[in-house]
This record gives C-alpha cells, structure tokens and sequence, in this order.
C-alpha cells in the first residue's frame, strides 16, 4: 500500500507533496481514529492520521493480517510486526525488530517501487535507500539496473577512492550478470585498481573465474 499527501494541504513537517510513501501498518485507535505508519523524509517511521492521505496503491500482501489488540485497537500489518512490543523495540534500536523491519521494507520496496523511482533513488544518490534497493536487486536478480549501478559506482569509487558497503553491494549486483556492460566495467576497474580494495577486487575476480 501507498499513499501521498491530499492537494491543498498545509505543508507538513517532514512530508513532500507528490511523493508516495509505503505505508508500513494501518491503525486503528481504540476510538477509531486511523493512522498510516510511514517513513518520512527524515526516514522517521510515524503514524499520521488517514485523513492527510490519499491512497494511490491499494496492493495488500499477503503476508498481511488483521490484528486485533487487547487495548481493543487494531492494526492491518505484515505478520512479522504483529506483537505488542514491536515498535517499542524498533523506536529502541532493539536488533531483532530492526532485522524484521528491514526484510519488510526491502520486501515493500520490491513489490511497490516502480522503474523510474528506482533510477530517481540512484541519481540522488541516498544511500540509506540504496542499500535497500541494491539488497532487493540481488535478491530477485533483477537485470534492468545494470547501467544505473555502474554509473552510481563508477562516480562513487571515482569521487571517494575506497569501498563501503554500497559500493560493495553494488559489485555483487553486478557480478550476477554476464552482461558486456558488466565485463567492460570490471575491466576498467582492474587497468584502475587503485580505486578500489581487497573485497572489490575478490568479487571481479571471482567474476572472471
């Protein structure tokens, strides 16, 4: 599911117009008051009231379920969030539900992001996002992004002569394809090999194997 802010609204603290959010549970208050837990632009995730939104994917997993609280509140949530201390533990930076939360977020970004959203999240170069989107792409092994992720790591080995762990995950993307695209980059980058480190190199020559 995904939602964006009404036209005519305010402008609110930490949510853009025209932007569609994932929405990661939708409450429902004791009272009945409904809420969409999103991630906003400052990658907090935070209950909103229904009311500022409009839904523009209606598209429910089926890993999905009613909950019913005994607070006599609800919740449609993935299942893996459905206990009391859930979002507790995320807000505390508690392992377990970090884990939990990032598998459903790649999850929802691989079955809610389109095309073009993808290629905007590389171009801008937000690496939290990134790293999501790199672990997806590897995941399903999705072809279409070859050229995207040469030119984001090109540029990024180019501009910080080193390695982390997107750049990383970008080889590893890469190195699923014997695609020309991908053979001439890991040439360039072993004539250049100063750009990059033990780790990058091992990935290219495993490639190459």
């Amino acid at each position: 599911m995904r939602v964006s802010l009404k036209e005519g609204l305010e402008k609110k603290e930490n949510l853009s117009m025209n932007k569609k959010y994932i929405v990661y549970s939708l409450e429902t208050s004791k009272n009945g008051e409904e809420f969409y837990r999103v991630q906003n632009d400052a990658n907090q995730v935070v209950p909103y009231p229904t009311s500022l939104f409009e839904i523009v994917s209606d598209k429910v997993n089926s890993d999905w379920i009613l909950w019913n609280k005994p607070n006599n509140s609800s919740a449609l949530l993935p299942k893996q969030f459905a206990y009391l201390s859930f979002w507790e533990d995320y807000y505390n930076d508690e392992l377990e539900a970090l884990k939990i939360f990032n598998l459903i977020k790649e999850q929802l970004f691989q079955e809610e992001l389109e095309e073009y959203e993808v290629r905007e999240i590389f171009e801008i170069e937000n690496e939290d996002e990134i790293i999501f989107i790199l672990n997806v792409l590897i995941m399903t092994k999705d072809i279409r992004f070859i050229n995207q992720v040469i030119q984001y790591v090109k540029s990024k080995l180019e501009k910080s002569y080193g390695e982390d762990n997107t750049t990383l995950l970008a080889f590893r993307y890469l190195s699923l394809f014997k695609q020309s695209e991908v053979e001439d980059y890991f040439l360039y980058y072993l004539t250049n090999i100063e750009l990059g480190n033990d780790q990058l190199t091992a990935v290219v020559n495993e490639y190459f194997s």
